[in-house]
């Protein structure tokens, strides 16, 4: 049935881009831009052109996901799990919209079993394919569903909300700094500088299972939602951000605005750039002096820990193609010009130090081993504490009954 003309409509304007950057032999970033009812759907492997459709458009009553997801592995591992992570999400959420019983989860709910479903798939291929061990992928997700967005996060990727004039970081970076600021042993200044920034503590397929931080908060007309990978929040800050999307003409000359700036300060780490502008009557206009109220939305107790067999059989379907091409792609790089192969991820491992540095600071080298290991322990400790916490908040508050926890994150 066609829509009438009258009827209250939610338009969105988008934009995505990726860079591998100035340093980086190939691009382990990714991005998904998910119309829910059609299935169609946006991703890096797609090209820079903007699908028909998928630039400006309604979004029913099924909803829009977006998501930004950045690989790690070294080699062409880090390129998989990236793609992995989008399309099995993309997959999924579709295919949730009208399969009895997902169809009848709350819509965070089916986000939230989507990107499980994806760590699970992304960590048995990794355990199956040896060239992929070791594979993972941030995933930062920003889910429009009739009149809420719902924030899906895992590792260090980031969501940002412009509204109202001012800026907003809706996500929490999983990392070992940011637990150290939080802990008070970092400030902000000295984390973004640290030489262990990089180091996070969750990623999808890194472990069996993973807990994804779901949050949500009502859309008001005009607001404008960034996601980007940290090849970009390193190298820009939140204020500059502000500045460019709220100065540019549109969504396109904002995000190339932004992907330019992060380049021209080095570009040393793949770039990515998903921008949406909300709009639309369906839409209630900010009031002056609204707060940005984030809800936080714990797992629901009904969603099961796995799909189907039938959903799980076609996901599995669709690896072996992707796994087969990385084979190829890894065995292409390790016989060009001779050169062996070596990691190049800076959230995984540190380069190796050149072979006639080794005998003259062997204790240098020892000690930083040992830093490094030390600090790689208490994140493993901070992260084991973080979800026996959640865990346990989990066994609380399904003894007390379901609750939302408000957060009040007033916009600057």
């Amino acid at each position: 049935m066609s829509r009438m003309r009258d009827e209250p409509r939610v338009v969105v304007e988008l934009y995505a881009l990726t860079d591998v950057g100035l340093v980086r032999p190939n691009n382990e970033d990714n991005f998904l831009i998910l119309d829910v009812e059609k299935g169609a759907y946006w991703t890096a492997a797609d090209g820079t052109r903007v699908p028909e459709g998928i630039g400006r458009f309604e979004v029913g009553t099924s909803g829009l996901v977006l998501a930004v997801s950045d690989g790690m592995g070294g080699a062409l591992a880090g390129e998989v799990a990236s793609h992995l992570a989008v399309a099995t999400v993309a997959r999924l959420m579709h295919r949730f919209d009208t399969r009895p019983p997902y169809v009848q989860l709350p819509f965070s709910e089916r986000l939230r079993l989507a990107l499980e479903q994806a760590n699970r798939l992304i960590y048995e291929k990794s355990q199956e394919y040896p060239e992929l061990a070791g594979m993972g992928a941030t995933f930062t997700a920003a889910a429009y569903h009739r009149g809420w967005l719902y924030l899906g996060q895992v590792g260090d990727s980031r969501a940002y909300l412009i509204r109202a004039g001012g800026i907003r970081q809706l996500t929490k970076d999983q990392s070992l700094v940011h637990r150290l600021v939080e802990a008070g042993f970092l400030t902000e200044e000295q984390a973004e500088r640290h030489i262990y920034r990089n180091v996070i503590l969750q990623a999808l397929g890194a472990h069996p299972h993973t807990v994804i931080v779901m949050d949500r908060l009502e859309v008001r007309r005009g607001d404008r939602v960034l996601l980007c990978s940290d090849g970009l929040s390193s190298k820009v800050t939140a204020s500059e951000m502000q500045e460019i999307i709220l100065g540019a003409s549109d969504v396109v000359e904002a995000a190339e605005a932004l992907m330019r700036l992060a380049k021209e300060r080095g570009g040393d780490d793949n770039i990515t750039v998903l921008l949406a502008a909300f709009g639309g009557e369906a839409l209630p206009d900010v009031r002056e002096g609204e707060d940005c109220l984030l809800l936080h939305v714990e797992r629901d107790d009904r969603l099961p820990d796995v799909v189907d067999p039938e959903l799980w059989d076609e996901l599995v379907r669709f690896v072996p193609r992707v796994s087969a091409s990385a084979a190829e792609a890894l065995e292409a790089l390790r016989t060009a010009a001779g050169a062996p192969e070596s990691p190049n991820d800076p959230q995984q491992v540190a380069e190796d130090p050149p072979d006639e540095e080794r005998g003259v600071a062997s204790r240098t080298v020892a000690r930083a081993l040992l830093v490094l290991l030390l600090l790689l322990f208490l994140g493993a400790v901070l992260s084991t504490l973080w979800y026996l916490s959640v865990r346990e908040r989990r066994q609380d508050e399904s003894e007390e009954g379901p609750a939302l926890v408000l957060q009040s994150v007033a916009i600057q």
